[in-house]
């Protein structure tokens, strides 16, 4: 999950570069389409406008799935953490009473005697 997160990062930095460039006149329109229509241009414009809809709505809904998978994680380890604090403390509360029943017995043998 953290891979493919850190790949889709990766592919909208590029996105968002080739956009910037586009518009600022670094990368010709024309070089890329081979044409001289503006209508085409026109088309590149939508498609770099679409194209980065669904790469920003693919990270956002990706994002979302890490962090869920994040919290789930963290309610696991909480558990696991519970069970085991649930587990020290019945056996501390086992090793008390059998000190209390051996020092009650040993008490009990020094009268006696």
């Amino acid at each position: 999950m953290k891979a493919l997160k850190a790949l889709l990062d990766v592919l909208v930095f590029c996105y968002i570069i080739f956009t910037v460039l586009l518009l600022a006149g670094a990368i010709d329109e024309n070089a890329i389409l081979n044409t001289t229509i503006e209508d085409e241009a026109l088309t590149l414009y939508k498609g770099l406008v679409a194209v980065g809809g669904v790469v920003m709505l693919a990270r956002v809904l990706l994002s979302n799935v890490y962090v869920a998978d994040l919290e789930h994680e963290k309610y696991r380890a909480e558990l696991k953490i519970n069970n085991l604090k649930a587990t020290l403390y019945e056996k501390r509360q086992a090793f008390r009473s059998n000190n209390y029943k051996e020092a009650f017995a040993e008490e009990q043998q020094a009268e006696v005697a």
